[in-house]
């Protein structure tokens, strides 16, 4: 713990160092920057400074120039002025010369100027006409991206006002907004302690992981104890297992000779009462009493034999049952699942892996038990014997199946953390993996045999080796190897089998070199050497890799080793390969030449040798043959690095895990958490099943609902071919009518021309009989004058009064006089021709009121039947009487009279009543004071009448009002727009119109309703 404080304080130092470097650079740059910034500052002064140094040059030669000019010009003007220029008509004067020099020079800047500025307003021109292009073809894109954003507007008003429904129908009451207001005091307390107990446990979390850290030592410790407590208890319970399988046998050995204890004391017994009989049948008895044991002996094998058969054909069963189970299983799936590179075949990939794996432990096991390893080397030994190349065999052999295992383990760790794609790759090459089994097969029927010697070739298991390493490259060439350990442990124990076995060929080679030793000599000497050092570094780094991962699964953490290394593992196996089999092939030719020779105790010189080890090296290496020594010290090099390299890497790997205080099953309980990809493949085909029921289950109710849509589609059929006839039948029934319509309006017209001709006719005899009668009227008028003028002169002769008139006279024919006296008197006493005027005008007047009765009869039918021509007019619907409005309205007016009821006429309290003794009873309703309180009470009755009058008035217009209603279960409820039109006071302004005028602008307000406003939208629309 003290380590891990100092630890982290010297990385804080490290970082704050780093920090204040980072400072002090950024500082620096700074700095840097500015005095760059100087120097160019200064560099463009100076320049600055020479060309100005320059212009003032220049202008000083100018202004010398002007000087000279100006010096001339006054000379010029002093003679003109004294009179010595010529006249007007001569040639003009020089300073003439240089103002028009001058206006030329001004008028060619001026040019020059209008050229450029003409060559700039046309670029300008042309890059607005680009700049127009562009936006134009912006304003269609905007156009087209407005138009879509217009839909997608529209669509998010709809479900804006969707939502906004459902909203409103979720404020349906301010109880509920109360309560879900005391609800969110209640949680944000909830939260506040909440957050408190957060705190605590983050505190708690934080004592939690330096207590972590500081057990891991422990851990570490403890795990360690642990796995050689559980490695004892295995060894335990195998010994134990062993021993009760002895004690078992023992028992059942002691029972049996219980029982032939018994047996021979029953024929001691027996034979002690013989004790008279002959040597022969005493002979004889133990004969069978021999023959008895032999009998229980074989009774025992046999029934150890017969457990074991037991056995053998129980897990026969067992094996056939799994093996239909299996068929029966793949009945049931569909034909793509054991199609190349399904499914099917990345689960045989799986299981073939692990498969290959144990049988090269069994063949390893075999060849062990099989031939010893030799202590020494010797000529005896190699000329006489096979011990030497049995070693050599099996030591090559170990080391071809531990590179296979190498390489199996990279595949089945790869094959449990890649993807499920990259499995199914490696499923599709599924059988050319199974073809390379059957190399490992024979080797084990040779084992089964007993023919697995020296002899046997092993160009099977490198071929072997070689497909699956190249397998690996292609496949898992980017993935990083999981369980790197047990990589570590089966190379180096690939690479220590072949290093044994080149080292003793090598040795071999030495013991038959004969004088000087050569490059030969010194080449075995070296190769000894080298395999001893590889050895020792294979060895440490294979006691470096920690104990945990050897006992790990396929997947497990890895211990810092880039991804080149199973391609250096698989180059180094090469290489050794090659040195082996060239050693192999050197010894052998040196065998049988020293075989052929006969002389066993004579070897092979220096010169042959190496002839020979030239054409072992040629036949072996081919292309990249450098020479027999050079070529296989290069093979040892590549070794030895990668000896060297491999455990100086696992001493960092075991030293960063000791400084770090992490082990390796700690890793690999967070990489278990890995899901392999078959289960990753299993799941996404269970969900592709899934989905295929799914959409089964659609597809059946889309059928479902096709068939349905089949049937409504043959009754509109059905409906549309009887409207069809219906509309033929209605077509030739209006056709007709409209025939006959017209036949009846050709006749209402022919009769209305008709009856316009006679009014007209009638109306010309009217007029003049008008005329005829207001000529007539003219003249009886003149006649009435007169007839007055005679009878004032009549009145004036005659000096008795008139006492009366006719009876047939009215008072109105007998206003004789501008005063409007009436005459009265008999009408004896007028003369004779006053009585005809009179009786004249009487039956005119009657005349005159007859035409006027005639021609008011004649307008009257006239009218009538201008009145019976025309279209009857369109009779107006009777409105529907709805009851709820009739009875708001009379409890509107009932109300209206309740209230002026109590407002106009109060009752007055009378509050000349006497007051009672107060000793007597009286009651609260006589006082005076309960009248106001009464009062008050109606006042409250009524102001409660007209909210709920209001309420049932503004539910009756919401319930009206289309889309004004919010959805609700229990009530009704206006939405938004709804309830803010009912509260709003003023008109809302829905649309503001601007129309061209050049006088003065003023504003007029309009008030319109839902369909004026529909009506004037479609007229500025459309």
């Amino acid at each position: 713990a003290s380590l891990q404080r100092e630890l982290q304080r010297a990385r804080q130092e490290a970082r704050e160092a780093q920090q204040a470097k980072s400072v002090y650079q950024e500082e620096m740059a700074d700095l840097a920057e500015t005095v760059e910034m100087a120097t160019l500052d200064k560099e463009m002064a100076e320049e600055k400074a020479e060309t100005l140094q320059i212009e003032l040059e220049q202008l000083k030669e100018k202004l010398e120039e002007k000087t000279l000019d100006l010096e001339i010009l006054r000379t010029e003007m002093s003679e003109r002025a004294g009179g010595t220029v010529v006249s007007s008509g001569s040639a003009p004067s020089s300073f003439e010369v240089k103002q028009l020099e001058q206006q030329n020079i001004r008028l060619r800047e001026t040019l020059v100027k209008m050229r450029d500025l003409s060559a700039h307003e046309k670029h300008e021109f042309q890059k607005l006409q680009k700049d127009l292009d562009q936006k134009k073809s912006e304003i269609l894109e905007l156009g087209r991206t407005k138009e879509k954003l217009s839909a997608r507007v529209e669509e998010m008003e709809h479900q804006i006002a969707d939502l906004q429904e459902q909203v409103d129908a979720a404020l349906g009451a301010e109880e509920m907004v109360e309560m879900l207001g005391e609800k969110k005091m209640m949680l944000e307390e909830r939260v506040a302690e909440l957050e408190e107990a957060v705190s605590d446990l983050e505190q708690l979390q934080d004592m939690s992981d330096q207590l972590a850290e500081s057990s891991k030592e422990l851990e570490l410790e403890l795990r360690e104890e642990l796995d050689m407590a559980l490695a004892a208890a295995r060894d335990s319970q195998r010994h134990r297992d062993a021993a009760l399988e002895t004690l078992a046998d023992r028992e059942m050995t002691i029972t049996k000779f219980r029982e032939l204890t018994q047996q021979l004391q029953e024929q001691c017994l027996q034979l002690q009462n013989r004790v008279q009989s002959t040597e022969s049948s005493q002979s004889g008895g133990a004969d069978q009493q021999l023959a008895e044991i032999l009998d229980f002996q074989k009774t025992f094998a046999e029934s150890r034999a017969q457990t074991k058969a037991v056995d053998l054909e129980l897990r026969r069963l067992d094996a056939e049952e799994a093996t239909s189970h299996v068929k029966l299983l793949l009945s049931f799936m569909p034909p793509a699942f054991l199609t190349r590179g399904s499914d099917h075949d990345a689960i045989m990939t799986l299981l073939l892996i692990p498969r290959m794996l144990q049988k090269t432990e069994i063949i390893i096991s075999q060849v062990r038990d099989k031939y010893n390893v030799i202590d020494k080397v010797d000529k005896a030994g190699l000329l006489k014997g096979h011990s030497v190349a049995q070693y050599a065999f099996r030591s090559r052999l170990c080391g071809h199946m531990h590179g296979l295992q190498t390489i199996l383990g990279c595949f089945e760790s790869s094959l449990n953390i890649c993807s499920p794609e990259i499995l199914l790759k490696a499923g599709a090459a599924y059988p050319e993996m199974a073809a390379q089994e059957k190399s490992l097969d024979f080797f084990i029927q040779l084992a089964k045999k007993d023919q697995l010697d020296e002899n046997v070739p092993i160009d099977g298991i490198e071929k072997c080796c070689l497909y699956f390493s190249n397998m690996f490259s292609v496949l898992f060439g980017d993935i990083t190897m999981a369980n790197q350990a047990k990589m570590v442990i089966n190379g180096t124990r690939a690479l220590g089998d072949l290093c044994n076995a080149i080292v003793t060929e090598a040795t071999a080679v030495k013991i038959l070199l004969e004088g000087e030793a050569g490059d030969i000599g010194l080449l075995c000497q070296h190769i000894e050497t080298t395999g001893e050092v590889i050895q020792n570094n294979l060895n440490s780094a294979r006691r470096r890799v920690p104990r945990d991962n050897l006992n790990a699964g396929p997947v497990s953490t890895n211990l810092g080793l880039e991804k080149d290394w199973p391609d250096q593992f698989s180059t180094s196996y090469q290489n050794a390969v090659k040195v082996t089999k060239t050693l192999q092939d050197l010894l052998k030719s040196a065998l049988q030449i020293i075989v052929s020779d006969g002389d066993l105790e004579t070897g092979l010189n220096a010169s042959k040798l190496k002839e020979m080890a030239a054409i072992s090296t040629e036949k072996i290496y081919d292309t990249d043959d450098l020479g027999p020594v050079a070529t296989i010290k290069s093979s040892l090099t590549i070794l030895q690095q990668m000896a060297a390299n491999l455990a100086q890497k696992m001493a960092e790997c075991e030293n960063e895990l000791a400084i770090t205080g992490t082990t390796t099953g700690q890793q690999s309980d967070s990489s278990s958490e890995i899901i392999p990809p078959i289960q990753l493949r299993a799941q996404i085909v269970r969900k592709e099943v899934e989905e295929t029921k799914v959409l089964a289950r659609k597809l059946e109710a889309r059928d479902a609902d096709i068939r349905e849509s089949r049937l409504v589609l043959r009754e509109k059929q059905e409906e549309l071919s009887e409207m069809a006839l219906r509309k033929e039948l209605a077509e030739k029934k209006l056709a007709t009518l409209q025939h006959d319509h017209e036949l009846n309006i050709e006749k209402l017209k022919r009769k209305l021309e008709e009856a316009q001709n006679q009014l007209k006719r009638k109306e010309k005899e009217f007029e003049e009989t008008m005329d005829h009668l207001q000529t007539d009227i003219d003249s009886l008028e003149s006649e009435k004058g007169q007839l007055k003028e005679k009878l004032k002169s009549i009145g004036k002769k005659v000096t008795t009064p008139i006492s009366g008139l006719a009876p047939g006279l009215t008072e109105n024919n007998m206003n004789t006089s501008s005063e409007g006296s009436a005459l009265q008197g008999s009408t004896t006493s007028i003369p004779q021709d006053n009585a005809l005027l009179l009786q004249e005008i009487a039956a005119l007047k009657e005349a005159l009121s007859n035409e006027n009765r005639i021609k008011r009869k004649l307008l009257s039918e006239s009218l009538k039947n201008k009145i019976d021509s025309l279209d009857p007019l369109p009779v107006v619907p009777s409105l529907r009487i709805d009851s709820q409005i009739n009875e708001l309205q009379q409890k509107r007016i009932q109300l209206l009279k309740d209230v002026q009821t109590a407002m106009v006429y109060p009752v007055v309290p009378d509050l000349s009543k006497k007051k009672v003794d107060g000793d007597s009873s009286v009651l609260e309703k006589t006082m005076p004071a309960y009248d106001l309180v009464k009062r008050q009470m109606a006042i409250n009755t009524l102001i409660e009448r007209a909210e709920v009058l209001a309420n049932e008035v503004r539910e009756a217009t919401v319930r009206r009002t289309v889309g004004g209603r919010a959805p609700a279960n229990f009530a009704i409820f206006p939405n938004r727009e709804m309830s803010a039109a009912m509260k709003e006071q003023k008109a809302l302004v829905a649309a503001k119109l601007y129309i061209p005028f050049d006088g003065p602008c003023t504003a007029h307000n309009v008030n319109v309703g839902t369909a004026e406003l529909r009506k004037v939208h479609s007229l500025l629309c459309y």
